[in-house]
């Protein structure tokens, strides 16, 4: 819609991962030497990490353009599979033929044979897992004994695992220590730094043939400071800007551009229809103001219109002319107020400078009756371990926060950069009590959204450490405390539970995943935990009132 406009012959800030507008700052560099490195020379796994929408499957398919002819690339996007079904993914990718009653040992035999003959011709293969924390630790399990296919020198197979952070903590767990040992290259990728960001916008604008800067600095400053350098972020950013600057008739996007963008990002766009509404609510107001208080409302009246600051402290009232008549005496208005007034309103920005991290976390942990200070650990989640609860951090809305219904940490961005962290205890519908300073304050969701990017931080207590993934044939103390949190939400009150995850179990699951709109694949996962577990009741709640 917009390129014409902006001189473009395609569409720069798509989010499909392209490797024609990888853009290499040092970090994705250092990532892809990696990559590279663990195909041609390491003889174990390769393991790229990053946060949702750092590049690094857009990082998986630059890698494969620059290997050679003579490999050969299984590439696995579907992390929800079992042993049996990663095996017939992986010969599909490899278009190998099998059987559908094949088991284990048929598929390991035939692909032993295929990886002799293609390594006796000189050719190599690489399997690439994308999102592989979500992969069990029995598949994985299955994808480390994959590598013991080898000849007396040489690997046959090279695994490169890429997954979120989830991924190093499940790696982490005893019974994968196996594959974690064999791990010969790993990478942790971050967000663009605000000059990268800037590159990366001009750069992406240039390969879809743009002739000039689009972006003014101060723009680019502020995808920075919206996105924090997140690729996939920057793009959906910079999308709707163009096409705000396309429906604005603008040759350049500007800041005010980008904050209406992040706006109707963020889904905070008004309609007309609710903002003709406002207005006639304000002006039936403003009309029974000047009927009440006549001369003095027409004043008011003048003033609102003029647009003039409009201000009601207590030393104006109380400087103000007699208003009233009682018995034929005038009565002032410092005779008819008892009380004094309430505080001027303090605004969010105002307080953001007394918010410190620390107080943030006391806060937090002492939802959960725990002193923060006496915990061990250098950070906060490591202090959360040792009292067997589990941080979530997530980058959501309020939506997700309601749903969840636990105190979290949230972290604002002011325009300078600068980050703030603040403890929500209550959503009141569109408002939400917020602690700072161990103070309790109230703020509309729309004025904290202005700073507010959706990174949330909460603890809760999951039924093990490392978080299980539970699924049909487990039998562990993990399932039971499924069934007692089930039977909690049902209001039913049993003697004792089954260790094992049956079929009967897994209808329950699937019935609680759909009435919570979770993912009903009836595997118990951290957020069905979660939410699982604040259904029932337990622990600290976020005291939700709509």
């Amino acid at each position: 819609m917009y390129k014409t406009h902006f001189g473009l012959n395609a569409v720069p800030f798509s989010i499909t991962p392209d490797p024609h507008y990888l853009y290499l700052s040092v970090r994705h560099r250092e990532a892809l030497a990696h990559l590279l490195y663990g195909v041609k020379e390491g003889p174990g796994f390769v393991l790229l990490t990053g946060e949702v929408g750092t590049g690094k499957t857009t990082l998986c398919r630059s890698l494969i353009e620059q290997l050679p002819e003579t490999v050969d690339i299984a590439l696995l996007f579907n992390p929800r599979l079992t042993s049996t079904e990663l095996l017939k993914a992986l010969f599909d990718e490899l278009r190998i033929s099998y059987e559908d009653d094949f088991d284990p040992k048929d598929f390991i035999d035939i692909l032993g044979s295929y990886l002799l003959t293609a390594h006796s011709v000189g050719r190599r293969t690489v399997v690439i897992l994308d999102e592989a924390q979500s992969l069990t630790p029995e598949v994985l399990e299955q994808v480390r004994l994959l590598t013991n296919l080898e000849t007396a020198s040489h690997k046959l197979l090279q695994i490169i695992l890429v997954g979120q952070p989830e991924l190093n903590t499940l790696l982490k767990r005893n019974n994968l220590r196996q594959l974690s040992q064999r791990i010969t290259a790993r990478y942790h990728l971050l967000p663009l730094s605000s000059k990268d960001t800037k590159a990366y916008i001009n750069h992406r604008l240039a390969v879809s043939g743009a002739k000039n800067p689009i972006f003014v600095n101060a723009a680019m400053r502020l995808v920075y400071h919206y996105s924090k350098g997140v690729p996939r972020l920057i793009n959906v950013i910079c999308d709707r800007a163009l096409l705000g600057g396309y429906v604005g008739n603008e040759n350049k996007i500007n800041s005010q551009i980008v904050r209406k963008a992040v706006k109707e990002v963020r889904g905070e766009t008004v309609s007309r229809g609710s903002n003709f509404v406002s207005w006639l609510i304000i002006i039936v107001m403003l009309g029974m103001l000047v009927w009440v208080f006549y001369p003095q409302g027409i004043d008011l009246w003048n003033k609102y219109f003029n647009k003039e600051t409009i201000t009601t402290t207590q030393s104006e009232i109380l400087q103000s002319t007699p208003i009233l008549t009682i018995d034929n005496t005038e009565i002032s208005e410092e005779q008819v107020v008892e009380k004094p007034l309430s505080k001027p309103v303090i605004t969010l920005e105002e307080l953001l400078p007394k918010t410190d991290t620390d107080s943030a976390f006391m806060t937090l942990f002492s939802s959960w009756n725990l002193d923060y200070k006496s915990l061990t650990g250098e950070k906060a989640c490591q202090r959360a371990t040792t009292q067997s609860l589990a941080c979530l951090l997530r980058t959501g809305n309020w939506q997700e926060l309601r749903k969840v219904n636990r105190p979290a940490v949230i972290e604002l961005v002011t325009d300078d950069g600068s980050q703030h962290h603040l403890v929500v205890t209550k959503l009141t519908g569109d408002i939400a009590t917020v602690i700072i300073a161990e103070k309790d304050y109230e703020f509309s969701i729309t004025e904290i959204n202005k700073y507010w990017l959706g990174q949330f931080l909460l603890l809760w207590k999951p039924p093990l450490l490392p978080i299980p993934v539970l699924k049909v044939g487990l039998s562990n103390n993990a399932v039971i405390w499924v069934r007692r949190h089930l039977d909690s939400i049902d209001g039913i009150n049993r003697g004792s539970y089954s260790p094992k995850f049956d079929r009967a179990l897994k209808k329950r699951v699937v019935e609680f995943q759909r009435q919570q709109q979770l993912n009903a694949d009836g595997i118990v996962g951290e957020q069905t935990m979660l939410i699982m577990q604040s259904s029932s009741g337990l622990g600290p709640s976020l005291a939700i009132k709509r």
